[in-house]
C-alpha cells in the first residue's frame, strides 16, 4: 500500500471519527432541528475540506520526494558505473 493510499485512508477515518463526534454531540443536545442539523453539517463540511487541502499537500509533497528520490538514484548509478570504468581502467594499466 503506497503512502498516498495510507493518508487518503487516513484522512477518510479522520474525517470519518469527526462526523460521528459531531454527530454525537449535535444528539447530545438535541441538534435535530434544521438550525442546528445544518450547522452541524458545515461543520462536518469545513472538516472534510481541510482534511482535503490537507491531502492534497502530502500528495504534492510526497510526489516532489518520488521525484528526487529518483534522481538520487539515477545519480548514484551513474556514479557507480563510472567507479567501475575507472576501476576497468586501473586493472588494465
Amino acid at each position: 500500500m503506497t503512502i498516498q493510499n495510507w493518508i487518503s485512508l487516513i484522512s477518510g477515518s479522520v474525517a470519518l471519527l469527526a462526523l460521528m463526534v459531531t454527530l454525537i454531540r449535535g444528539m447530545q443536545s438535541e441538534a435535530r432541528e434544521d438550525g442546528k442539523t445544518a450547522e452541524v453539517l458545515r461543520q462536518v463540511n469545513d472538516k472534510l475540506e481541510s482534511i482535503e487541502r490537507q491531502e492534497t499537500s502530502n500528495s504534492a509533497r510526497i510526489e516532489s520526494l518520488i521525484e528526487r528520490v529518483v534522481a538520487v538514484e539515477q545519480s548514484a548509478k551513474q556514479a557507480h558505473k563510472r567507479i567501475d570504468e575507472l576501476r576497468e581502467e586501473l586493472q588494465h594499466k
